[in-house]
């Protein structure tokens, strides 16, 4: 399982390099992989699944989407692709806690306090809510971008924690670095890793032991606060970093080459999967 920015892209691309499309393809032909992240399906479409299936030979085409799962929105809606009628299918989708605060007033109310650094982004996305910074698309100010997301997460915390100290009960909030995700405490990135697990289970016999350690998870935002820190705490799966490093805990684990230099993003996921797997 992946997370998609800066783990199948670099850091502050859109689309993954040509070296790890072909990565996939390979991986795809020998088991199961899924992506995990805050895009909603549209999104992963236009920037993910087009570029990847561009690049794959015909003949191989549709065993790569029959391997094929996506659990957008942060793991809040996930699908499998059928083949059948070339298109993803709706597997399940987690609801919003109205009773905690509606989805439409949160975005009302994140619009008016992060004005200063981005807004939210309206189009598309089913269940969780996305503040996207102004500068969303500016990849030549990458650094700036990850400043303003960093602020923005700051205004979501206070103003969750102002309605309920306890907020994370039935929201998180996660920042990606280039923005931020809010979604229900049921619905995040951990969640998915065992959704996909039960997946696997009865679509494909694959059975997995406790904390479902047979998945491997790639993300790049373990830290406190960061959009992969449910995703990557060890509580499921065997999680790597390829982004920020979680000091003095077991999980995740860092990526390195042979010299035992930490390698990064898209080059750090590439070097995971041709060392354990390809």
């Amino acid at each position: 399982m992946f997370d998609f920015d800066g783990t199948i892209t670099e850091r502050g691309s859109y689309s993954p390099p040509q070296e790890m499309v072909d990565v996939l393809v390979k991986l795809a032909e020998k088991m199961p992989i899924a992506f995990c992240t805050g895009r909603q399906l549209e999104s992963f479409e236009d920037h993910g699944l087009n570029v990847l299936i561009q690049e794959i030979p015909k003949g191989k085409r549709e065993s790569f989407l029959e391997n094929l799962y996506l659990f957008a929105e942060n793991g809040a809606i996930g699908y499998g692709f059928n083949t059948d009628i070339d298109e993803f299918e709706e597997l399940y989708r987690v609801k919003w806690p109205s009773k905690f605060i509606s989805r439409i007033k949160l975005m009302e109310e994140m619009n008016k306090r992060v004005k200063k650094y981005g807004s939210v982004y309206r189009k598309k996305h089913r269940i969780v809510v996305v503040i996207r910074t102004k500068l969303h698309y500016a990849a030549e100010k990458v650094d700036l971008i990850y400043e303003l997301s960093d602020k923005i997460y700051k205004i979501c915390v206070e103003f969750l924690t102002e309605i309920d100290p306890d907020f994370e009960k039935y929201l998180h909030v996660g920042n990606s670095g280039i923005g931020v995700v809010i979604c229900p405490a049921n619905g995040d990135k951990d969640y998915a890793i065992k959704r996909f697990a039960e997946i696997l289970k009865q679509k494909r016999g694959v059975k997995t032991g406790k904390n479902l350690r047979e998945i491997l998870v790639v993300g790049d935002q373990p830290q406190e606060g960061g959009n992969d820190h449910y995703f990557l705490n060890g509580e499921n799966g065997t999680p790597f970093s390829v982004g920020v490093n979680v000091q003095n805990k077991p999980f995740p684990m860092p990526v390195t080459d042979n010299n035992g230099k930490r390698i990064f993003n898209a080059k750090g996921t590439i070097h995971l999967l041709k060392s354990l797997i390809l």
